[in-house]
């Protein structure tokens, strides 16, 4: 690796510029929901075939999910890089549930794709390969991210990182930074079978756990717990069946404070059934890693946040760096964004979430010509 290779790759990625805001619009034209990202996916997968990459279609059991191949000159590592594509759940002012691109991932799709059309315009000056994940299903609250799994715990949990040397994850953030740690998270469900009553004189225990909500409102820190939703359902008859259940998600920083908080959690709500779904991990850092991708920020000309604080939510890449070394990089913008709202989606979907998309192709392109060649 040399400044003259540095040099040849961001001219590709200059390059590959309107690319990039192509692979930007069309991400936020078609916002689709988690595991159902079917154009999305089709694009990105004939976009790196059309580049050169070898892609293997429906990984780790997910029809919208691929992994995208390319072998360097030389032999090396292999780095993988995770692309995401699928849009919010976002409930609009009519409180429908529409798909709306504004958590970045536009800018976070055409940065990682114009990284990799820019690292196989100049393949024969590298060391090592590089493997583009595309994973489904990154926001947690879909339909079917609750159902099925999110997209990067699943390839973990799968396989499709054993044959990786290290993984790299870029979001649009507000502070370039390799984050060195993050929250663990559960979603806890609760499940409470009863009658529906017609008279105050009689306790319908459904109604009873419906009530004991507010108290976990009341009791609990809203950035540790998360009512994600409430269900009461069952006919209106006396005596007739009635179901209640609410899904809850917790985070903590270590096992023993989210053990803790759930057990909090079910005491309030009182008896009912629980489900719990598979461990969201926290962020595994490596400073072998960072250090090469922070020397990555410094080749593009931007400022590395070197102690930045631990990422204050729970992310699945969190999984993957259990089973691989690991960089979680965020690529900042001045202004920061307003995740998860109307405002949010014209900023990724503008000037600032170019930028941000080009600027995510140089520090991602210039990481993994880095890991490739290095001695891990």
């Amino acid at each position: 690796m040399t400044e003259t290779t540095d040099t040849a790759f961001r001219t590709a990625v200059a390059e590959a510029e309107t690319t990039i805001r192509g692979i930007v619009d069309f991400v936020h034209e078609h916002p689709e929901l988690a595991h159902r990202e079917i154009e999305t996916s089709r694009f990105l997968v004939e976009t790196l075939r059309d580049a050169g990459y070898a892609v293997t279609e429906g990984v780790a059991g997910m029809p919208t999910a691929f992994r995208a191949e390319l072998g360097f000159g030389a032999p090396g590592n292999s780095v993988g890089v995770i692309a995401v594509y699928d849009a919010p759940a976002s409930i609009d002012d009519e409180g429908q549930v529409n798909p709306i691109h504004a958590c970045g991932h536009g800018p976070q799709a055409g940065g990682v794709l114009g990284a990799a059309l820019a690292l196989a315009a100049v393949k024969d000056e590298l060391a090592g390969s590089v493997v583009i994940v595309g994973c489904p299903a990154d926001e947690i609250h879909s339909p079917l991210t609750r159902e099925l799994g999110s997209g990067k715990a699943l390839t973990a949990a799968r396989g499709v990182w054993d044959d990786i040397d290290v993984a790299l994850y870029p979001h649009p953030e507000f502070i370039d930074t390799v984050w060195p740690t993050s929250l663990l998270m559960r979603r806890e469900t609760a499940r409470v079978v009863g009658r529906r009553t017609l008279r105050r004189d009689v306790e319908s225990a459904p109604l009873v756990a419906l009530a004991n909500v507010a108290k976990v409102a009341a009791a609990l820190d809203p950035a540790t717990l998360i009512i994600e939703s409430v269900t009461l359902d069952g006919d209106v008859e006396e005596s007739a069946g009635m179901v209640f259940e609410a899904a809850f998600l917790v985070f903590a920083w270590s096992e023993a404070e989210l053990d803790s908080l759930a057990a909090e959690l079910h005491e309030l709500i009182g008896p009912a059934s629980w489900s719990t779904t598979a461990e969201i991990a926290d962020v595994k850092p490596d400073a072998g890693v960072t250090a090469l991708v922070a020397d990555a920020f410094a080749a593009a000309g931007r400022d590395f946040v070197s102690d930045p604080p631990a990422l204050g939510f729970a992310t699945d890449f969190g999984n993957v760096t259990q089973v691989t070394r690991a960089a979680i990089v965020g690529v900042g913008s001045p202004d920061g964004w307003r995740y998860h709202t109307s405002r949010g989606a014209e900023e990724f979907a503008g000037p600032a979430g170019l930028a941000n998309a080009v600027a995510t192709a140089e520090v991602i392109g210039l990481s993994v010509i880095r890991i490739a060649a290095a001695d891990l």
